[in-house]
Formats: C-alpha cells, structure tokens, sequence
C-alpha cells in the first residue's frame, strides 16, 4: 500500500486495479490529484467510494485528466450537459432517459474515433439491488497489457506494427446481433464515425507498456492480411484478452467513481438486473491522443 499525508492507494488482487481512499473529489487537492492521475497510468483502474459530487464537480474533476467533448449519443446526455452521457435504465414518460445497453459486450470505449478517449469517469448515483439486498450490475475490467504480455512471441513478432480496422457501427450491430439493443442506431452516426485505423498492439503514452487494442465485432480486419486470416486473429486476440486470469470484477455502491485507462484494459458491463431495478449514472469521456 502506498501512502501519502491525504491519500492511499490500495491495488487489488488482480492484474489491475487499485482504490484509492481518502479524498474527496469535491474539495481535492493538486497533490492528491497527481497521485491519482500517476495511479490510473500504473494500474489501469481506479476506484473511489462515498463519493458525493454535483455533475460540475464530476465534469471538473475529469477535466483535470484533459478536455472533454460533447458524446455523439446527444440524445442520451444529461440536459445541459452534452459531455454526461447518462447510462441508466430508468424511464420516464415511457421513454428510456440514457443508455441502457452500454458496455454489454467486450469494448474499449469509442476506439472507433481518431482520438480514443484517454480515460472514462463513471459516477454511480443509483445501483441496482436484488430483494435480498444484493447489489447487481458488476463491471467487469480486463487487463489488455497482461494478456500483451501473456501473447506468444511468434504472435507478436509476426503482428508488431499492423493495424486493425475500428468500425462504430460494427460495434453496435455486433452487439445487436449478440444481445440486443434497447436504442435506435441514429442513421447520421455512420456518416460521422467513419472506418479507423489502429494498430493492434497499442503503446502507452505515459508508461510506455503494450496492449491489444481489438475487439471482437468491432474490429473486421487486418492490413495486409487476408479478411478469413483476419478474422481468426482477431478473435484469438480478443479471446485472451478477456481470460478470467485477467480480469478484476467491479461490485458497485452507490457514490462509487470510477475511471478507467482506455488503452490498458477493457470492460464488460454485466446485465443481470430488470427494468424495475434502477441504474443510473453518469459517464465523462477525457480526450486522448492518437494511438501508436
């Protein structure tokens, strides 16, 4: 455990993740905040419970990361604030008030732009509970840069410097295919994400650690590869990097924030809760740099 006068930094038993104790992001100080932003680079997740922040806050707290933009899901933002995508199942005038089907599959968030967001800050104002008082809706993170180190070396040597394709709308009718979607696909998103190209072992900007950076459905191909060949790499890759050994599952509380480092680790949103049991929060995506 690593500690300092105001903060502590406890990892967890897995590959990744850490919590850290003792702030308060509504009054944190730029020491503490440094510890934080070092911490998020150094284990790919963070954690922070008890958390009682106003939406300025959470915006101003994710903006200390980087700038911040207005999600392409305007129709699900928070009113007033196009950079809160809301991730709820709530309804309201029979009409669902976010995004119900985030992260149901395996993803790293919008790897489909040319800038992937650097981070995610996801602040849980409600969570959904079983009668006996379970808590539902876990995430679950795996770490993308230990399943890089895990990855053969032949593997490596013959994939190092590819690129694989980054389709949006690949994602999300895979994700149709696969479980369903509880939204309308906007027709103008095609025209505004088109293809991108990323590389598949992906470099961290700080650390300088590698990880796969695919995803099944969202990723069709390969340069220079042929696509059948391709697909079946893809899928390999995908596959280990969503191994258990991997893998640290989340059991939220209600004032939880967490953030996670778009190029080190992926997340799957587990969906075992009914429309009556309410979920509601708030995501902030933090820009990031082009991927090498």
């Amino acid at each position: 455990m690593e500690v300092t006068e105001t903060i502590s930094i406890v990892p967890t038993a897995a590959v990744l993740g850490a919590e850290v104790c003792g702030v308060d992001l509504a009054h944190l100080a730029d020491d503490a905040f440094r510890r934080i932003d070092a911490a998020l680079s150094q284990y790919g997740m963070l954690f922070i419970r008890n958390q009682d922040i106003t939406v300025e806050q959470q915006i101003a707290f994710a903006k200390r990361f980087g700038g911040v933009e207005p999600n392409v899901n305007q129709q699900a933002c928070l009113p007033g604030y196009p950079e809160v995508l809301v991730v709820s199942n709530v309804r309201e005038n029979g009409r669902l008030i976010g995004v119900s089907d985030a992260g149901i599959t395996w993803h790293t968030d919008q790897s489909s732009y040319p800038r992937p967001p650097r981070c995610s800050v996801l602040y849980a104002k409600e969570v959904p509970v079983a009668d006996d008082g379970t808590v539902l809706g876990d995430t679950i993170f795996s770490s993308a840069a230990a399943a890089y180190d895990a990855l053969p070396g032949e593997i490596k040597t013959r994939l190092q410097g590819r690129r694989a394709s980054h389709s949006y709308m690949g994602r999300l009718l895979a994700r149709k295919k696969a479980v369903g979607l509880t939204r309308e696909i906007p027709a103008d998103h095609a025209q505004k994400m088109p293809l991108m190209w990323h590389p598949l072992f992906r470099t961290h900007p700080v650390t300088g650690r590698k990880s796969i950076y695919v995803t099944e459905g969202e990723c069709t191909s390969i340069e220079g590869i042929p696509d059948d060949e391709a697909l079946a790499l893809i899928a390999q890759l995908h596959q280990l990097v969503t191994e258990p050994r991997f893998h640290y599952r989340h059991r939220w509380q209600r004032g939880d924030v967490i953030m996670w480092d778009n190029c080190t680790c992926q997340h799957l949103a587990v969906r075992d809760y009914q429309e009556d049991q309410r979920r509601l929060m708030y995501r902030v995506s933090v820009d990031g740099s082009v991927p090498f």
